[in-house]
């Protein structure tokens, strides 16, 4: 078979009829090109970048913003992926006054044993027991407050179940040589010494690292005073060593301030506590919900002498940390609502000799009556005009999330993108539309007006 090479062919062409259609097409086609070139400044002429940021529901907001739909703009939570944490992993909130320790992840919402944290609020938080160890002898206090995070309903509807446990530990002491341990009060007195001077209103940032020295400082302040006293009576049987757990009903924020458990200040719940006594080999221990029976000697073991002191210190405590956790019902919070202290602070202890004080030293500063002049450590203690507290809204976990977000290219390579990306878009589309309309002039009946071909043609045009 012999070798023959192909033919070269060219097309041949033909003018559209009518007298519009050329410049009714090459308008739209300006209109589409300009179209095009906005709306890809806006899709190639960015570039996704990670970046960091302390709000997970940041966004960001550009010029086309205006013309896109409500569900195509960015929606907070969506840049940023969430903080995952895990066992032992330390965290605080944004008030910043105790800083927590992951103690245990009940229910995952990560894997098998992680958390993740997307931002909301700690509505679903509160204390749920607290921990002291008060020794005579170390004039020191111990302290752990056990904090319940559970997903709320609304979470669990969404897929986000989860139940997590955390501890803060602290210690107070009146020894000079015990490290505090709280964060907002470390905070407190970094800011007071780049000032110069002290809070002089609820509303100055320092103010509620102030108030938490000053209540937790001065119920420690109590333990130790009165403690000495009345170990130095004469055959005293005071205990030397107090270790008790206080426990409360867990009543989250999202609950409601109206919430039975919301309207009133919790009784004092302690469900075991042991002593020991100077005079005694061994200690003495009772727990709450075993039966009281003096053979095995489990019997009650708080008194009129340890009360004031036990319940003073469970109270700061649960104020305390509650406003951490933005936890702030004012029914229950007597550092929000003044007008609670008397009938929640005990006011004063069993006085057995002349010498021993009539007021607890707690009671004192918080009405700033001026009972003890000459037992003032630091000005730190002296709390008037700071209460009642201005907390912030909803307590959130403090943390740094990876985020995505939009940077402009540089001229040169955004100009390029733009280009590139407009020129495909209108060819695609041109050749399109040359290859309908040709199709459509084709099949052109006789007698129909060309007017309804540019119709048509531009409709395809446009599809």
């Amino acid at each position: 078979m012999p070798f023959s090479l192909p033919s070269l062919e060219y097309p041949v062409t033909r003018k559209y009829p009518g007298t519009l259609f050329g410049p009714i097409a090459f308008s739209a086609a300006l209109v589409l090109l300009v179209f095009l070139t906005v709306v890809n400044v806006a899709l190639a002429g960015y570039d996704t970048v990670p970046g960091f940021s302390s709000d997970f529901n940041v966004t960001q907001h550009h010029w086309y913003d205006k013309f896109l739909p409500e569900v195509a703009k960015t929606k907070p939570g969506t840049l940023c992926d969430p903080r995952l944490l895990g066992l032992g992993d330390t965290i605080t909130t944004n008030n910043t006054l105790f800083r927590y320790t992951v103690a245990s992840i009940d229910k995952a919402n990560a894997g098998d044993s992680g958390f993740q944290y997307g931002g909301w609020t700690l509505d679903n938080c509160d204390i749920t027991s607290l921990f002291v160890n008060a020794n005579a002898q170390t004039f020191a206090m111990d302290f752990t407050a056990v904090v319940a995070c559970q997903s709320t309903p609304a979470q669990i509807a969404q897929g986000n179940d989860y139940a997590i446990t955390l501890r803060a530990d602290w210690t107070e002491s009146t020894l000079p040589g015990q490290y505090g341990q709280l964060l907002g009060v470390a905070k407190a007195e970094n800011r007071r010494k780049a000032n110069g001077v002290a809070p002089t209103s609820p509303s100055d940032p320092e103010a509620p690292g102030t108030v938490l020295d000053a209540v937790t400082s001065v119920s420690a302040a109590d333990f130790a005073e009165y403690t000495f006293f009345m170990l130095a009576l004469p055959n005293s049987t005071f205990p030397n060593l107090f270790s008790f757990e206080a426990d409360f009903p867990w009543c989250p924020a999202f609950l409601g301030p109206d919430a039975p458990c919301a309207s009133q200040v919790p009784a004092l719940n302690v469900t075991s506590i042991f002593e020991f006594m100077p005079s005694t080999v061994a200690g003495a221990q009772f727990v709450a919900n075993e039966p009281i029976d003096p053979d095995t000697g489990n019997l009650p073991l708080i008194n009129n002498d340890t009360f004031g002191m036990i319940s003073n210190v469970v109270q700061v405590a649960y104020a305390t940390i509650r406003l951490d956790i933005g936890n702030r019902t004012p029914k229950t919070n007597f550092l929000l609502n003044t007008s609670l202290i008397d009938s929640v602070i005990v006011k004063s202890f069993p006085k057995h000799t002349a010498a021993m004080p009539n007021e607890s030293f707690l009671y004192s500063t918080l009405i700033s009556d001026g009972y003890y002049p000459n037992f003032v450590p630091s000005e730190q203690f002296f709390v008037k005009g700071l209460l009642p507290l201005e907390m912030p809204g909803p307590a959130l976990l403090d943390g740094v999330y990876l985020c995505r977000f939009q940077r402009a290219k540089s001229p040169g390579a955004g100009f390029i993108a733009v280009l590139v990306a407009t020129l495909s878009m209108f060819t695609a589309a041109w050749g399109r539309f040359l290859a309908v309309s040709e199709g459509v002039v084709k099949r052109r009946p006789d007698g129909v007006v060309f007017s309804l071909f540019e119709f048509t043609c531009l409709t395809h045009f446009f599809v």
